[in-house]
């Protein structure tokens, strides 16, 4: 069985998207939807076979479409997975999932009156460095983890961002970009039982704004660690993207390079020194999709990263919003409440 594939947006990922799937052994890509024709001009010549079409509107009622893959602005993904899940397509989102839980429970609703599966592109556990921070954590070598100190900062450069992307209501700021990476790596790592959450979000670097450049949270599990995470979108100042955990018989870290600044590792603390752990290196969205696709063809009941994941971050990424309205400790008794 080979899953045919759409292809919504080709924007900062929708290209690469056409590569990614046609990794698959399960899955091609026959149409793209999108409606700026400077975009798709060069893909046209390199992929004669697509279909190229202006909406998404027009995939939807196609028999040879199996999935819908949306790699759309943060504000779309709302409606075009619901629209996609009541014509029947199965949907893969790139993250985050919507713009607020509200949202996410209407498309975790359509996809279930559908029977269709809906999976958010959660690549954080995709990546090297991160599936051997968890065989580390996992292993219980270090004991049990008691701290992290989860950290991404960044040069923002505004001008080279959509306008959507930094406005509020439409892209959701850094938080919806960078927060919910964040997030979604400790939850997988630690858990999913976060029971508070409290912190600041502000756009202390680029005060023009009208979402936020900057956050710094703390949240508590249930089952005991704590976690802080130190994200800013600022104007000057040293790439950061990793975290230190701190075990209670030992410490370790991981790195990641971004934009080629910095060093992709992780180490592990021996004799009062690091010591740097091999892992292998993964294409994250190949993997992805691939695990999604033979889900799929497998018949599974769930998607790899489950359906109500995704709600389960942006749950508390809206808590960390919270607290910095109100200036309290946020009390999380359920993520999917």
């Amino acid at each position: 069985m080979t899953l045919g594939v759409a292809i919504l947006g080709t924007g900062r990922l929708g290209g690469r998207y056409i590569d990614t799937v046609n990794t698959s052994e399960d899955a091609e890509v026959r149409v793209v939807a999108e409606p700026r024709e400077e975009q798709v001009s060069d893909l046209k010549v390199q992929h004669p076979n697509i279909d190229f079409v202006a909406g998404y509107q027009e995939t939807l009622g196609r028999d040879d479409i199996d999935v819908v893959v949306g790699t759309l602005p943060h504000w779309l993904h709302h409606q075009a997975a619901i629209d996609s899940l009541n014509a029947g397509k199965h949907v893969y989102l790139e993250k985050p999932m919507a713009l607020s839980t509200v949202e996410a429970d209407e498309m975790i609703a359509a996809a279930k009156a559908n029977k269709r599966m809906l999976m958010t592109a959660h690549t954080q556990r995709y990546f090297g460095e991160n599936i051997k921070m968890k065989e580390i954590i996992d292993s219980g070598d270090l004991g049990k983890v008691v701290m992290v100190n989860a950290m991404w900062v960044k040069p923002l450069v505004p001008d080279s961002r959509p306008p959507w992307m930094l406005e509020k209501d439409r892209g959701g700021g850094m938080g919806q970009m960078d927060g919910t990476h964040l997030i979604d790596r400790l939850m997988w790592l630690l858990g999913d039982d976060i029971y508070s959450v409290s912190g600041t979000t502000s756009n202390f670097t680029h005060p023009h704004l009208s979402a936020d450049d900057s956050g710094h949270h703390f949240l508590r599990w249930k089952s005991g660690p704590t976690a802080s995470i130190t994200r800013m979108g600022w104007a000057h100042g040293i790439t950061e993207y990793g975290a230190d955990y701190y075990f209670t018989n030992g410490q370790a870290k991981h790195r990641r390079a971004y934009s080629g600044i910095g060093q992709t590792g992780v180490w592990v603390e021996r004799n009062n020194d690091w010591d740097e752990v091999p892992f292998e290196p993964v294409d994250s969205m190949e993997v992805q999709f691939k695990d999604f696709a033979r889900a799929l063809v497998r018949g599974d009941a769930d998607a790899p990263t489950p359906m109500t994941y995704g709600r389960k971050v942006l749950k508390v990424l809206e808590a960390t919003e919270e607290s910095h309205r109100t200036g309290k400790e946020i009390i999380i008794d359920n993520l999917m409440d």
